[in-house]
């Protein structure tokens, strides 16, 4: 007895469908993955480096002050009155000059080599054209501190000079501060006050301690 053939039925489902659903379904995984690794790549490759930024247009700080105004304003700094030692930075567009006066010092003689210190920079670098801003673009601030000495062991608060001149790129004027001396007077005893008290709790606490 003869054996039938079965007849093959052909199908009608696309040669190599399945192999690109497999493809199809990789890819979507692999996107995010390559986002992601790309993402902490860039972020490792950039620890090392400080992010920098700018506040100040193309048009700012001109015309600028370079590294030949500063020293030259140093030696001249230097040859005030009752100064031992000057010393002039530019950090932030913010030009600061460091006046050291001699120890004897006092407020009438700090507040005269402001003066002069500023009359030199203004000779120098003129105050209109470097530290005040113009109507399309900013320029320098300024700050000049003038004292006799920094507290130390040997430098106490009694006889200390601290003046401070500031003037802002977008101030009309300057302005000087005492910074040894309390601008509201009646808080600052009330603070000073407080913090004697402070102390003295402390301390009797710490005698009562040691008394145990």
């Amino acid at each position: 007895m003869a054996k039938m053939k079965r007849k093959r039925v052909a199908s009608n489902k696309p040669t190599g469908q399945g192999h690109k659903l497999v493809w199809f379904t990789v890819i979507i995984i692999l996107i995010p993955v390559v986002i992601v690794g790309y993402v902490l790549l860039t972020s490792v490759g950039g620890q090392n480096h400080p992010v920098e930024g700018n506040r100040f247009s193309k048009t700012d700080l001109n015309p600028a002050i370079t590294d030949n105004s500063i020293s030259s304003l140093e030696s001249s700094l230097a040859s005030i009155d009752n100064v031992e030692k000057a010393s002039v930075n530019l950090l932030s567009a913010t030009l600061r000059v460091h006046i050291d006066l001699v120890d004897s010092a006092t407020d009438e003689v700090a507040s005269q080599a402001l003066d002069a210190a500023y009359n030199v920079i203004n000779d120098q670098l003129p105050i209109d054209t470097y530290f005040t801003n113009k109507d399309d673009s900013k320029m320098y601030d300024l700050e000049i501190d003038a004292y006799n000495y920094l507290i130390d062991d040997t430098h106490t608060t009694d006889g200390w000079t601290y003046l401070k001149l500031t003037k802002t790129g977008a101030s009309k004027g300057s302005v000087t501060d005492n910074m040894t001396t309390a601008k509201d007077p009646e808080l600052s005893s009330e603070l000073k006050a407080a913090s004697d008290q402070i102390q003295q709790n402390i301390a009797n606490a710490q005698n009562e301690e040691d008394g145990q």
